[in-house]
Formats: structure tokens, sequence, C-alpha cells
């Protein structure tokens, strides 16, 4: 999937540093939709904001609550991409 600059994601679910972003990938005979996670955190020496591919288990309990809201966005992107067609 690429994104230009000026692309924003459909829907993005943030819990603290915890976020998942939905994105919309057209294609000729429909829309797909794909999801990025980010686990971003402070550093404390330096004060800069980092990411990071670690995840607590805690940071996977909300992950799980962050992915359900994506997947059912998706499900009423779907839907309504769907309606219109009709």
């Amino acid at each position: 999937m690429s994104k230009t600059p000026a692309q924003r994601p459909v829907a993005t679910f943030k819990h603290g540093g915890l976020e998942v972003s939905v994105w919309k990938n057209q294609t000729k005979s429909s829309d797909l939709y794909n999801t990025t996670i980010r686990n971003s955190y402070k550093d404390d020496k330096s004060g800069e904001w980092k990411e990071t591919a670690s995840f607590s288990p805690t940071d996977l309990a909300i992950l799980s609550q962050l992915a359900n809201q994506a997947f059912q966005e998706i499900g009423q992107l779907k839907q309504e991409g769907r309606a219109k067609k009709a």
C-alpha cells in the first residue's frame, strides 16, 4: 500500500501512545482497507517522541480493543460502499 503525503487514514483509534489507523485503498473493482499499528513513547532522556515495535501485555489488551474497533469500522465502510453501488 503506497501512501502519498496528502493521504490520511479514514479512521484512527487511539489510547495513550497506541494507535490503530484504517487506510482506504481504491482499486478498479472495489475499495480495500488496511490497518497500521503504532506504539509511541516519549524518551525520558531526550524528551523526543519515538516509536517502538514492542508491546507490553497491557498494550496487547488495549490493542485487541482498538483492533476490534477498526474491524467494526471497516465492516461499516464496506457496507456503505456496497449501498452506494446499489
